[in-house]
């Protein structure tokens, strides 16, 4: 007789089984889910730090490379966190409304898509990779290694997409400790391979783009065989491949919007690097881009965090449980808060030593810090900021979510360094940095309050509103 059917399945398959999304204690939910996704995505930032630390032991010219083609990757991210993240809520609904079939059908179209989607862009940026990177501000200097190293990376555009939509994918299921050693296995592994190929086999700066590709590779071959044992509840197969309205446009109506704020970011970064190259040369591009990698590093455990009780959100909501759904906004709304404050505090009172982490040049750890200053204050609300949009999502308010995920870099950091640089300077540039943040925040702090007072609302409706709001939801 086969163990898993009295019920002995194997510890290891056990360990990576997927949480119950209906699980009564809240809080430990949370926490079983949550954590994981944080320690995962930390993982991915010291491993970017790390890497970008690797580079800065071949130069300041390196560093700047690595920059300036930091938003053209962030572009690729953007596409493949926008499919997941649209993904990840539709199959959350999904299954809390008992439609396990709808789930599969879900993932399976846009795991297919996920590769011509990927061989595309990667067509695309090698036929225009010169203009992408003058674009983001490479000076003639540096325009040979950036465009080196694109050319390198441009081949894992597919590998990329693939391994964040399985990321959110397993995630939406509860699966959140699979992710996080799954990540955990791709960064380590690319950290070793990165002092091996960079001065190892002397690849320099192709060295690190080539660790990243074996290690995506790596992190594929997992995942494949988590679907293909069927580790989780979802069942992948591209017999299942159905793109029908009715499966694009919930996932699309979610993604499209994601998708454009990380493109606004892009778009963004290619000014702000324009204007710091123009102000403070490579430097100031270095400087910059060191304070944002120290961002990223705050920022990717509140998204983690976030990333594990969206699953729980969306389920929530596809089960019409507006008091459970209530109950974990407010839940994350306190663990994100208290963090960022902790975080963004400490990374001003620490900015001089953490610059020097990175970089030994006097002027560009003396811009690093300063720029850690005026983006580390705002950061203190971003985990308000987060918590609202991943709600709005669950909730299926794609138009409100936009709202707020394109505010910071799309309406108002893009005008702000239109106008403030131009009158001030490089002062100008940071001015718009602070500021920019500052708005968003005071704009989710209005739209959060409203939300949650009709999600208290909802906990007071008759029975029969209940019931019926409840229903068309599942529908």
């Amino acid at each position: 007789m086969n163990p898993e059917e009295i019920g002995l399945e194997k510890p290891g398959r056990a360990y990576f089984a997927p949480d119950d999304l209906n699980d009564p204690a809240l809080t430990r939910l949370i926490f079983r889910l949550g954590l994981p996704a944080v320690a995962g995505l930390s993982i991915n930032a010291v491993h970017h730090t790390i890497n970008m630390v690797f580079v800065g032991m071949i130069g300041a010219h390196e560093i700047a490379a690595i920059t300036v083609v930091l938003p053209i990757l962030m572009m690729i991210g953007a596409i493949g966190e926008g499919l997941g993240v649209g993904v990840a809520t539709a199959i959350g609904r999904a299954l809390g409304s008992n439609s396990p079939q709808r789930a599969n059908v879900t993932a399976s179209t846009f795991m297919v898509l996920a590769v011509p989607m990927g061989i595309a862009l990667t067509a695309g940026i090698l036929v225009f990779r010169r203009e992408l990177l003058g674009l983001f501000g490479a000076s003639e200097a540096i325009m040979p290694l950036a465009e080196h190293y694109l050319i390198i990376v441009a081949f894992s555009v597919t590998l990329t997409m693939l391994q964040i939509l399985s990321d959110f994918i397993a995630i939406s299921e509860g699966n959140t400790r699979f992710s996080m050693w799954t990540l955990l296995g791709c960064f380590a592994l690319n950290i070793i391979l990165d002092p091996i190929m960079i001065f190892g086999f002397g690849f320099g700066l192709a060295g690190a783009a080539m660790a990243t590709i074996l290690s995506q590779i790596a992190a594929i071959a997992a995942y494949a065989l988590y679907f293909r044992k069927r580790i989780g509840t979802l069942h992948l197969s591209a017999r299942f491949a159905a793109f029908r309205a009715d499966i694009l446009k919930p996932v699309l109506s979610i993604g499209l919007p994601t998708t454009l704020t990380s493109m606004l970011s892009s778009i963004s970064f290619a000014v702000l690097f324009t204007y710091a190259g123009f102000y403070r040369g490579d430097a100031g591009i270095a400087g910059v881009g060191i304070a944002l990698r120290v961002l990223t590093l705050g920022m990717l455990p509140v998204i983690g965090l976030s990333l594990g009780g969206q699953a729980v959100l969306s389920f929530a909501w596809g089960a019409g449980k507006t008091p459970r759904l209530l109950a974990a906004s407010n839940l994350l709304l306190l663990l994100t808060s208290a963090f960022c404050v902790a975080y963004g505090l400490g990374a001003v009172l620490l900015r001089y030593p953490i610059a020097a982490i990175f970089t030994d040049d006097l002027e560009i750890a003396r811009i690093a810090a300063l720029t850690i200053v005026v983006t580390h204050i705002p950061f203190i609300f971003f985990g308000m900021r987060q918590i609202l949009v991943v709600l709005l999502q669950a909730q299926g308010r794609a138009r409100l979510a936009a709202t707020i995920s394109i505010a910071q870099n799309g309406y108002f950091l893009l005008p702000l360094l239109f106008v403030l640089p131009h009158f001030l300077g490089f002062e100008g540039l940071l001015a718009s940095l602070f500021l920019a943040p500052a708005l968003t925040a005071l704009l989710s702090a209005v739209i959060l309050f409203t939300t949650l007072r009709q999600l208290r609302g909802d906990t007071d409706l008759p029975i029969a509103t209940f019931t019926n709001t409840v229903s068309e939801r599942a529908s």
